[in-house]
């Protein structure tokens, strides 16, 4: 997670695209390409003193640090994967959002390879990069003025395996360095001292590990928990933090629609204290996620029209960093 509790777990809850299969582990028998383009509007809400929400106009002030932030508006939804088979050699190259990391609510772009290994599973490795960046306040803590915006960037490096040795169990690790362009958290609070202002610093790196689990209950049904511990490491020692999240995916397909839900929790704990409340800003996260497809739309093979509802929450131990948002979309994606 960012300086804010409303974690990237659940910044991309409100991303998440339907999906028009819930399995896409295996490598296919054939060279060619394939992948997924998905074009749609959606309604946003988003209350967040950190992130800059869908009308920047109206979250850019705040008068106090009790107040709350809070906006709304429409945008594009606009998300491909285009990915290249060479059969022969059961490998595959790819770039974008691979769907099965979609359903996992992880949204980084990736240019990476994935290579089949007989029956222990599928190895990859990719560049991990922010496609769009996030943006946030440059100074979140200013009050009675405008706030600007600043874009937050962050690129690393994935290692995963796929099926490892034949089981039902999936595994990755990722590295990122995080980068916002202009970072002056807390320049507008004179009493802090220039320590304190150091430490709100949210530049840094972050390391993730995820274990998941697909579990197959037949007719086209699917259940798959997963758990993640992360760490960021900050610039600012206030930003350093551990972080436990816990998510069950399911998902039931069928010749005629398909239905994928995702549930999300997470626990958040921080090493030092905020120096602008003098008070760690542990939060508590969860999210709920529902996407519904109706598949050849309009008679068209491939073509598929898609609903989503999101729903997500964190509850800090300081008010400042509360968050929550909500969306509703609906769009078209094209299998290919």
């Amino acid at each position: 997670m960012m300086q804010f509790p409303l974690s990237r777990a659940l910044l991309a809850l409100a991303l998440l695209p339907a999906i028009g299969h819930a399995e896409v582990l295996g490598i296919p028998k054939e060279d060619g390409f394939s992948g997924f383009l998905l074009m749609g509007a959606a309604y946003n809400k988003v209350d967040s003193n950190i992130l800059v929400g869908p009308d920047k106009s109206a979250s850019r002030r705040i008068n106090s640090l009790s107040d709350m932030a809070s906006s709304d508006g429409t945008r594009l939804n606009l998300n491909a994967d285009l990915r290249y088979t060479f059969a022969a050699a059961r490998t595959q190259i790819y770039l974008g959002n691979l769907i099965q990391d979609a359903l996992r609510l992880d949204f980084s772009q990736q240019l990476g390879i994935r290579r089949e290994f007989g029956d222990q599973g599928i190895g990859s490795i990719a560049y991990v990069f922010s496609g769009i960046p996030t943006e946030q306040w440059q100074d979140p803590y200013l009050t009675g003025d405008k706030r600007h915006a600043t874009d937050r960037n962050s690129r690393g490096v994935r290692l995963g395996w796929d099926g490892i040795a034949g089981s039902a169990f999936d595994a990755s690790y990722t590295f990122r360095n995080i980068q916002l362009d202009d970072e002056r958290s807390g320049d507008s609070i004179s009493s802090l001292t220039p320590a304190q202002r150091a430490s709100l610093d949210r530049n840094g790196s972050s390391q993730a590990l995820d274990l998941a689990y697909n579990w197959r209950l037949g007719q086209g049904r699917m259940l798959r928990p997963s758990l993640t511990y992360s760490r960021k490491d900050a610039d600012g020692a206030a930003m350093d933090y551990d972080r436990l999240t816990g998510q069950l995916s399911y998902s039931l397909m069928t010749p005629q629609y398909s239905l994928i839900s995702n549930l999300f929790v997470g626990t958040l704990r921080y090493d030092e204290a905020n120096p602008v409340f003098n008070r760690k800003a542990d939060a508590d996260e969860y999210g709920l996620n529902v996407n519904f497809l109706w598949h050849r739309l309009a008679g068209i093979d491939k073509l598929n029209g898609t609903l989503t509802a999101t729903y997500g929450k964190s509850d800090a131990d300081v008010h400042f960093f509360d968050s929550e948002l909500s969306q509703l979309s609906a769009g078209v994606l094209y299998n290919f």
